[in-house]
């Protein structure tokens, strides 16, 4: 898969993660270890982003050129 297909398909997967739906899923009066369900899942998500996104990058290498 090319750099830019992985990406595309990244933001695509998150993006769906953050529309109304899941969110309203998420949106519980519910506390777990003290904190709001919807906080935890938000968190969560971010979490994973940041994760994928390292990922990604390791994956992909640098640029031509450099290092």
């Amino acid at each position: 898969m090319k750099a830019a297909e992985l990406a595309l398909a990244c933001f695509l997967l998150f993006a769906a993660c953050l529309v109304w739906p899941l969110l309203a899923i998420a949106n519980r009066p519910a506390l777990i270890a003290g904190v709001p369900a919807l906080v935890l899942y938000l968190f969560a998500v971010w979490g994973a982003i940041v994760l994928v996104t390292f990922l990604v990058v390791r994956r992909v290498g640098p640029p031509e050129g450099e290092g």
